[in-house]
């Protein structure tokens, strides 16, 4: 496990972590707080804090954080806002120096709220606490299993992308998000009371795991000459992904009212400062988490020739309309790879690109991994800087035993995986849409093979890739 030495480092490495509200009943929220630190195997002792319990789920508890033997390197509260004063001073009086506040109802929660909130930041300050949130979730560091959510987390999946969001919108979907990326850290700012924008991505800009990072913001909270400068800085080494909400006015009144912040910055502005950088800004979520899958699981092109692996004209025509309309050209297969092709051919002549698998599995699925093998030729070649494929609907199985059909989605993962071994961007888009094709597409996404809602998102995101990787060479 790397470290930096950043203060941050303190709450995504502690060596151990009280939870303030920690309970039994597991119909209570805060219930998943305490349990996904059992149940995930945190490397680091687990303080529950609980006035009227003496265990808590089978953990020894304490009524107070003053009762807690030895130091406390995070302290996490869940109590009520108007109870939360109480507890941070408690952290004051026992020398804890790094607090995550779950709880909402501050600098969103009225003119009483508003109070508290300014309240607990001059005592923050002045007691060099640093503080998450409040109205927050996480930290998530998949190195040693810190995870602090509200939903019971199935399993963790390792990787290179660290997050940074202004906003619990992830919390929900934090099990997909383990499912469909490898991740590094998480880090929810909430209200930013103390942490913002430029302490995460200084944190990640020095972290040796992150190698991506991808960040969402409503408002900035830190100088903006210093965030851009650092921006600036650091896109060209890692790909940084940003995501700003509240660009029209509307918008921005709306993050206003649940962050209490005053989100009105000028959008143009913002998206001008952003363009000086080699930073990537999303439009919108999906392409938020496109863009983010793209640069974790691929090898950035060397150059915009495109190669499209189709099972449907239809499908080849707007994947090319896709590619023209964003900055990418169709690659002129050679005459070598036409001629390993040729064994895989209908009876008649077809065009290589798009190039219709379709067609050809008609008459040449009998074995998978020959069929496949023989399609790796598209990206071994010369003049193809990045390849696109549409994924089959269903794998023939020669039977319908569960285990014959296991065998045959583990051939076409293992063949996949070798065509990316040509160190070229390689993604695929779904066409089942089903349950059957979700099982599959986790199947792939655990050997790093992204698979994408269609053949646009897939051109867009690794169209994205191209232009980062032009901007990096002139940085």
């Amino acid at each position: 496990m790397k470290q930096t030495n950043h203060f941050l480092d303190h709450f995504f490495n502690p060596k151990s972590v009280a939870i303030v509200g920690a309970t039994n009943n597991p119909f209570k929220m805060n219930y998943r707080l305490l349990q996904n630190l059992i149940s995930l195997d945190f490397k680091g002792k687990i303080y529950p804090v609980n006035f009227n319990e003496q265990e808590v789920q089978g953990v020894r508890a304490f009524a107070r954080l003053q009762d807690i033997p030895g130091n406390v390197d995070l302290v996490v509260t869940s109590v009520p806002a108007s109870k939360t004063m109480d507890i941070v001073r408690d952290c004051g009086e026992i020398g804890a120096k790094n607090l995550v506040i779950v709880t909402g109802g501050f600098s969103e929660g009225g003119e009483q709220g508003q109070e508290l909130h300014r309240e607990l930041g001059s005592f923050v300050r002045e007691k060099g606490i640093r503080t998450l949130g409040p109205n927050t979730l996480s930290p998530v560091n998949t190195s040693n299993n810190l995870t602090i959510s509200f939903n019971p987390v199935k399993k963790i999946k390792r990787g290179g992308l660290s997050f940074a969001f202004q906003s619990g919108f992830y919390e929900p979907k934090i099990n997909w998000l383990f499912s469909q990326f490898g991740i590094n850290k998480m880090l929810d700012m909430g209200n930013k009371i103390d942490i913002n924008e430029l302490d995460a991505l200084a944190y990640f800009s020095d972290d040796p795991d992150t190698k991506v990072i991808a960040m969402h913001m409503e408002s900035l909270h830190s100088d903006g000459r210093e965030f851009f400068d650092l921006l600036k800085a650091v896109s060209p080494k890692k790909p940084t992904i940003i995501l700003k909400s509240g660009r029209t006015k509307e918008g921005s009144k709306a993050a206003a009212s649940h962050t209490g912040s005053i989100a009105g910055e000028n959008d143009l502005i913002f998206d001008g400062m952003i363009k000086q950088t080699a930073a990537m800004r999303a439009r919108n979520l999906d392409e938020f988490f496109d863009l983010a899958k793209a640069f974790d699981f691929s090898e950035l092109p060397h150059g915009n020739r495109m190669a499209i692996i189709t099972l449907s004209g239809g499908e080849g025509v707007m994947a090319t309309d896709a590619c023209e309309m964003n900055g990418l050209k169709l690659a002129r297969i050679s005459n070598r790879t036409a001629k390993s092709l040729e064994k895989i051919f209908p009876d008649w002549e077809i065009p290589l690109n798009p190039f219709d698998a379709g067609v050809c599995m008609e008459f040449h699925l009998s074995d998978i991994s020959t069929f496949f093998e023989t399609l790796a030729a598209i990206p071994e070649d010369e003049n193809v800087d990045c390849v696109i494929m549409q994924m089959p609907p269903h794998l023939p199985s020669g039977g319908t035993s569960s285990s014959r059909k296991a065998s045959e989605k583990e051939k076409f993962i293992q063949t996949l995986s070798r065509i990316k071994m040509a160190k070229k961007p390689f993604a695929l888009w779904r066409t089942g849409m089903d349950g059957e094709e979700d099982r599959l597409i986790e199947m792939l996404e655990s050997n790093s093979l992204p698979v994408f809602q269609s053949s646009e998102r897939a051109i867009r995101a690794l169209s994205a890739m191209h232009r980062y990787s032009l901007k990096c060479s002139l940085a």
